[in-house]
């Protein structure tokens, strides 16, 4: 395993902690006082402030580059760039959301940031997965020594 991988798995475990934060706060949106909610929002915000998207900026600076230069072309890891896209964008509007929190929310409110909240667990689920099931082989492949004849 090379020490890259290690590292990215080590960041995956820290990500799927906060993935698995969302996805108890998306269960709690509407049993949750006003203020805890808030709070516990707040809370995987700065999680994913922390480790996802220092984690995203890093595949799309560094790692998506050289892979597109390894598979020689850009569309490479153009459906993963457009996830991270999406990644932000739900974030964004979860940070709206937590302002919003600060007034006791509707119901449709609640609704509204529980699917959200499952929305961008889902996406970073599936993004993840695939990340590990094509990316990380695709690099661990040309990380191989060649095979002798």
């Amino acid at each position: 395993m090379t020490v890259e991988r290690r590292i990215v798995g080590h960041e995956h475990q820290e990500i799927e902690h906060v993935a698995g934060q969302i996805e108890t706060i998306a269960e709690m949106a509407g049993n949750l006082a006003s203020g805890d909610l808030a709070s516990a929002l707040r809370s995987v915000l700065d999680g994913i402030e922390k480790t996802l998207l220092p984690h995203i900026d890093w595949d799309d600076s560094v790692c998506f580059l050289e892979i597109d230069r390894l598979a020689g072309t850009p569309w490479a890891t153009r459906l993963l760039r457009l996830q991270h896209q999406q990644v932000r964008q739900a974030v964004e509007r979860l940070e709206a959301d937590w302002l919003a929190l600060r007034r006791e929310p509707t119901h449709r409110q609640l609704v509204d940031l529980r699917a959200r909240l499952y929305g961008l667990h889902a996406l970073m689920s599936s993004h993840f997965e695939q990340e590990e099931a094509v990316i990380m082989p695709f690099l661990e492949r040309q990380n191989d020594p060649p095979a002798s004849p």
